[in-house]
């Protein structure tokens, strides 16, 4: 069977931006984008994504790229960290940011009562990184709306519900740091202290990139055309981008994904990390493969920083980002591990400095978990020349042929390629 989609859709929601993709893979042509800010609303019962907004801007997206021909297929590529809480078919809760730092004010209660890392695979992050952490939240402050909830969509399900009304799950989002499942028993988690019965709420798994069903009817009138487009199963960005690197090596290669997240993978290992060291953990790729990782908030460390006023006085030494794995509250250090202001750097220098410590950081991501062979990276670091001479003491390829674009047509392109389905050990 062939490959045989022309013109495909993609929205890729990203912590920051939200993209529309129109490409015609066949051709390896972009033909069209348009992007919108990912906007948080403060207003509502907690931080949360503008819904709404992004629904506005898919519309729009859609009617402008249909008009320059028919839609054959749309797929829905988003960040990690998101949960729709869903009552009769409609959000019963609006999509919380995981950033959320009301969410401090439970921590502790949430850390009495969540598994152990050799169970969820991943040690406790900041926040509302792991969605149990949001649903702890969410039961205790607001109990009476979340026991109208029948069911729970990760966040690229809930944008590919909304599009085809088939209500589906994904393993690799269901694996990466969600708390939700269990790496022992390959299920999903038994959470009686939260009130969830997680096997209830959870639509049945379908594989990325899968045809969930047709755009629904009450979409397609927008669009100038026919035949509605096919509908995919969504995907995790940062697992979609490891496809490409999952078909064409056998040996240890190690995948960097960079943005405001910088995620280090560790591909065809010879064995899983006996035990994870803070701020290690174990995911599984699209396919249901086991995937030692490591990942950091580089991106927004690097913006963060770099965007401080600059300010008088003597100018610090600083050698190293101190608590890497906490955005919000990482900080500089100098060879004698004092804090140092990062106004106090001049601008001009402290982009360099900020990239070859975050360099610096991933260095030492990779050796933690093992990852070997060369190296392939892609997103904003890419092109960053103090970053990449810090790592290059592997052999580092620009992974142009990566990234979410590519994960997407190469997975999909999987789907008619015998020898992708004879490697890879599939979950389903």
């Amino acid at each position: 069977m062939s490959f045989s989609i022309q013109r495909l859709v993609i929205f890729d929601l990203g912590k920051t931006n939200a993209k529309m993709i129109l490409r015609e893979p066949l051709n390896d042509l972009t033909v069209n984008t348009r992007s919108r800010p990912n906007i948080v609303l403060t207003n509502g019962p907690y931080p949360h994504y503008d819904i709404t907004g992004l629904m506005d801007f898919i519309i729009g997206a859609l009617v402008e790229f249909s008009e320059s021909g028919p839609i054959d297929a749309i797929m829905v590529s988003t960040h990690g960290a998101g949960i729709a809480c869903m009552s009769d078919g409609n959000l019963a809760m609006p999509i919380m940011d995981y950033d959320f730092s009301g969410l401090d004010q439970s921590a502790a209660a949430y850390d009495a009562i969540r598994s152990d890392v050799t169970i969820t695979g991943s040690h406790r992050m900041p926040r509302g990184l792991h969605l149990g952490a949001q649903l702890h939240w969410l039961m205790n402050t607001h109990r009476s709306k979340m026991r109208d909830v029948d069911q729970l969509l990760f966040l690229p399900q809930y944008w590919t519900y909304w599009l085809s009304g088939v209500a589906t799950s994904e393993i690799a989002y269901a694996s990466c740091h969600t708390d939700l499942w269990n790496f022992q028993t390959g299920d999903y988690l038994d959470l009686p202290t939260l009130d969830l019965n997680l096997p209830k709420l959870m639509p049945p798994f379908s594989q990325s990139g899968t045809n969930i069903g047709p755009l629904r009817d009450e979409l397609c009138q927008y669009l100038r055309q026919s035949n509605p487009p096919m509908i995919l199963g969504g995907g995790h960005d940062s697992t979609l981008a490891l496809v490409p690197s999952i078909l064409d090596h056998v040996e240890p290669v190690t995948v960097l994904s960079t943005g405001t997240w910088i995620c280090v993978f560790a591909l065809n290992v010879d064995q899983l990390p006996l035990d994870l060291a803070f701020g290690q953990m174990i995911s599984l790729d699209p396919f249901g493969n086991f995937v030692p990782n490591i990942r950091f908030m580089g991106g927004e460390i690097l913006a963060r920083f770099s965007s401080l006023p600059e300010k008088n006085g003597l100018e610090p030494n600083p050698q190293k980002i101190e608590d890497i794995f906490d955005a919000q509250n990482a900080w500089l250090s100098d060879g004698n591990g004092a804090a140092v202001d990062p106004s106090l750097i001049p601008k001009y220098r402290r982009m360099d400095l900020l990239s070859g410590f975050l360099a610096q950081a991933t260095s030492e991501a990779m050796d933690a978990i093992g990852a070997s062979g060369p190296i392939y990276i892609d997103g904003p670091f890419a092109k960053n020349s103090v970053y990449l001479a810090k790592i290059a003491h592997r052999q580092v390829h620009d992974a142009n042929g990566s990234g979410v674009i590519s994960g997407i047509e190469r997975l999909l392109r999987s789907k008619h390629d015998e020898y992708a389905t004879q490697k890879t050990q599939s979950f389903f």
